[in-house]
């Protein structure tokens, strides 16, 4: 909202009673007399006609649209919404109109607005389509029309940037190198499904290993995997990036993360091995595609979708339990919304007003369960759980865990899901909840804009850290998506989604405010926080960031585009191109001692091939290092300095091959054997800033951090909390070892440290080519050995474009599996 458009709504609060009384009443859901009817439509022609006058007053057409959207649902008066939709190119909600019969009169200018409506129908499959809006479909046909080497889709959540990738594709030579950038593995598999589907006819590659010198390819890749095979294939280069999620590109470059970094490395070194490169970036939280350019001569084309469909209703309870009800447009330091009632507490606020499908966000994975559990006993269990509801608790119980929190929260119709949740277990959960109408609670956080698309209704918001003017939108924008919308019959009332802010002291004082978080939703765009220094427009000031940790950054990504002129130097680069050097603080003198060691002949013995891969990553990393100060600072890796959290990586890579139940089992038994143990120093264990309640006291590389609780006391755990632990430290375990310790491993490799057997041993878990080919494909080594053990791998195979087909006899296997583990299974065939 521009600066002048809330000076004069400002205004016109303050100094006109009848609008004001009408606002109130409007947003509040009082009825209005005739008069008052008759003035809102008036005032909703002024604004639009403001608008029209000069267009860059966008604000007045989103309060004309308000007004009207407003009174109709409220009056089933559709006429000025259909009035209003079909001059503004809102045609979905013309269309539903005209379909469900909501006017009065048939005229004949309807029957044509009916005609003209289907030149915007975009089709999704065989007799499925939908309507697009007027602004949707031009800018949908501009982009795809677009033949500019670099160009950007920015739209709002579910405004089609799925079909918008296949149009795309389908729209480019049939004889390209494409590759989709996503920012993370849950994304990819969910990416690679929709590509599959599309039935594009182009190989797919999801792991850089299944390369092998194709001329024509789709590569759904993480920014890492896209990296990894431009560096160890030569002549291989892409000829169009599509970067999907790409404000991420933005973000600040972290040791855990440093995922913008190398997505500008990836488009740096694509455009040196192909200058004619095309890029799209797709984008709903980018504001101006100019903050994403790399290079002051890049020109990027933006095709930007301006106007939002729908209208939230924004709702906060107070930490004085009392309810006030927020107008967006009008919401300021002195208009701070109007009260509409009080409750006993936020958790009776929360039951009342929850609708069919019901969102709480929160961001700790801690806080989370903590929430779902209290929930649970506010809400009674039923005493008539369907089929469907039963199967599920009971594959829970059989394949997770008998005391996993998530069986009980079932029959309380809640689920949760966080980032620490192991992906097959988020993933099967978002599907049940997506399927089943009898689960009404989703707790989640902002992994849920990674996954599926849930059918969402009303969204509960107890937690803003983090969430600022966009990701509030972008999070908002989940709730009611479009296609829940525009299906069969009229439901139009969704398109004022409920937005319930929740101030409140379950977990943290801090939730106690959140009117200054809902006041930036007054904004319509969001100033974009270049945080990446690689990127043209970074302003070290604004950022108020280390000048020194920024020079290393950037010189570290002008020297990757160097000729090496020695050993030295390529070792150098191999450390920043494969992120070891964000573990120290002197990428310099690492390379330096690196390369000491690797020169020496203590790894060339016949003794170092007795010697453990986590006690050769020892030596090599680590030993000699820990007398430097401050010298290695990532302190999750530095734990690697004890020998017991050596070998107990050694026995966790190890056991990979067991099920999901028995790794439970298996880390749960060495959690209960710590708490038993009579040696004290084994009861306060390590597991992270995620869950830790106390400090953790070590020696050197722990001491930076002594006054952050990142670890538990094992002595006051129940089993139960134990066994929760222990779900949530497996994927802690496997994240530290796929974005962490692999890069040694690998590097080990690479260098000759260690044999492929081995290599393959640690990262795969197998030397068997055919399982590895699995494994890369996403199967892992525990799914791969029960297919085995059941002679069905030999009726699995991968098709010309490297699809997983299954033959009648696996389909016949699969129906005497549960249902949990036939999802597991069927996530992956086509």
């Amino acid at each position: 909202m521009l600066t002048e458009e809330k000076r004069v709504l400002t205004e016109i609060i303050k100094k006109n009673s009848a609008f004001k009384d009408v606002i109130t009443k409007l947003t509040i859901d009082e009825d209005l007399n005739e008069n008052e009817k008759t003035y809102v439509l008036s005032c909703a022609l002024m604004f639009l006609k403001e608008y029209a006058n000069d267009k860059k007053y966008k604000s007045y057409a989103e309060i004309s649209y308000f007004l009207i959207l407003k009174y109709s649902i409220k009056y089933s008066d559709y006429k000025p919404l259909y009035d209003f939709s079909t001059i503004f190119g809102f045609y979905p909600i013309s269309n539903t109109i005209l379909e469900n019969n909501l006017l009065s009169n048939n005229s004949l200018d309807n029957f044509f607005t009916t005609i003209q409506l289907q030149k915007f129908q975009k089709e999704i499959d065989i007799n499925k389509f939908y309507i697009e809006t007027y602004e949707q479909h031009k800018e949908r046909n501009s982009f795809l029309n677009d033949d500019s080497n670099e160009k950007g889709f920015l739209a709002p959540t579910s405004y089609g940037k799925s079909s918008v990738i296949i149009d795309y594709i389908e729209k480019l030579q049939n004889n390209s190198k494409i590759v989709i950038i996503v920012p993370t593995k849950s994304l990819l598999m969910q990416t690679y499904k929709m590509i599959r589907d599309a039935d594009l006819d182009y190989k797919i590659l999801i792991h850089e290993e299944m390369y092998s010198n194709e001329t024509k390819f789709i590569a759904v890749f993480t920014q890492e995997r896209a990296l990894r095979l431009l560096k160890r294939k030569k002549d291989i280069f892409f000829d169009v990036l599509i970067i999907d999620e790409a404000h991420n590109i933005l973000k600040k470059v972290k040791s855990g993360d440093n995922r913008s970094l190398l997505l500008t490395r990836l488009l740096r070194l694509n455009k040196n091995l192909n200058e004619n490169q095309k890029v799209a970036y797709l984008s709903p939280l980018i504001n101006e595609i100019k903050n994403i350019k790399i290079e002051d001569n890049q020109i990027i084309h933006s095709h930007t979708i301006e106007f939002n469909i729908k209208a939230p209703e924004i709702y906060e309870y107070k930490i004085d339990n009392t309810v006030v009800k927020h107008n967006k447009y009008f919401i300021n330091k002195l208009n701070t919304g109007f009260e509409i009632g009080s409750y006993k507490n936020f958790i009776e606020y929360l039951i009342t007003n929850s609708g069919k499908k019901n969102f709480l966000y929160y961001n700790s994975p801690k806080v989370i369960e903590k929430l779902a559990i209290e929930l649970a006993k506010n809400i009674e269990k039923s005493t008539d759980l369907n089929d469907k509801i039963i199967e599920t608790i009971n594959n829970l119980k059989e394949e997770v865990h008998d005391s996993f929190y998530g069986v009980d929260l079932l029959k309380h119709g809640i689920i949760y899901l966080h980032g620490k949740l192991p992906d097959l277990i988020k993933e099967y959960l978002e599907t049940k909840f997506k399927e089943l109408p009898e689960l009404n609670y989703i707790i989640a956080n902002s992994v849920i804009l990674e996954g599926i698309n849930l059918p969402i209704d009303t969204l509960f918001i107890l937690n803003t850290y983090g969430l600022h003017g966009k990701e509030l939108t972008n999070l908002i924008g989940r709730v009611n998506r479009l296609n829940d919308i525009f299906k069969n019959g009229n439901n139009l009332n969704k398109l004022l989604p409920k937005v319930h802010f929740i101030n409140n002291e379950f977990d943290d004082k801090s939730n106690t405010n959140m009117f200054t978080k809902i006041q930036e939703l007054r904004s319509r765009v969001f100033d974009d926080k270049i945080e990446n220094p690689t990127l043209e427009n970074y302003d070290i000031k604004k950022e108020k960031a280390d000048p020194k940790v920024i020079a290393k950054l950037v010189n570290d990504e002008e020297f990757l585009v160097t000729t090496p002129v020695d050993e030295l130097q390529k070792l150098k680069q191999y450390l920043i191109e494969n992120g070891i050097n964000l573990f120290y603080s002197d990428t310099d003198k690492l390379a330096k001692l690196l390369s000491k060691k690797l020169n020496s002949n203590k790894f060339k013995s016949s003794d170092w091939n007795d010697v453990k891969l986590l006690d050769k990553i020892y030596k090599v990393f680590i030993e000699d290092f820990t007398k430097e100060e401050k010298f290695l600072v990532d302190f999750e890796f530095g734990r690697l300095e004890q020998q017991i959290a050596r070998d107990f990586y050694e026995k966790y890579i190890e056991n990979r091959k067991y099920s999901l139940r028995e790794n439970v089992n298996h880390l749960f038994k060495y959690l209960k054997g710590r708490k038993e143990s009579t040696d004290k120093k084994h009861h306060i264990y390590y597991i992270g800033t995620t869950y830790g309640e106390i400090p953790y006291k070590s020696d050197k590389y722990f001491k930076d951090i002594h006054n952050k609780n990142v670890a538990i006391d094992l002595t006051k755990l129940t089993d139960k909390q134990l066994i929760n632990y222990a779900i949530v430290k497996l994927k802690i375990e496997d994240d530290f070892i796929s974005f962490k310790l692999n890069k040694f491993i690998v590097f080990l490799y690479d260098y000759n440290l260690i044999s492929e057997d081995i290599y393959h041993q640690y990262v795969y878990g197998t030397n068997d080519k055919k399982i590895i080919s699995f494994t890369k494909f996403g199967l892992n080594i525990s799914l791969i050995n029960r297919i085995k053990a059941k002679n069905q791998l030999q009726n699995l195979s991968f098709d010309a474009n490297n699809n997983l087909k299954a033959n009648a006899s696996f389909k016949t296997y699969l129906k005497t599996l549960n249902d949990f583990k036939r999802f597991e299974i069927e996530r992956f065939i086509s």
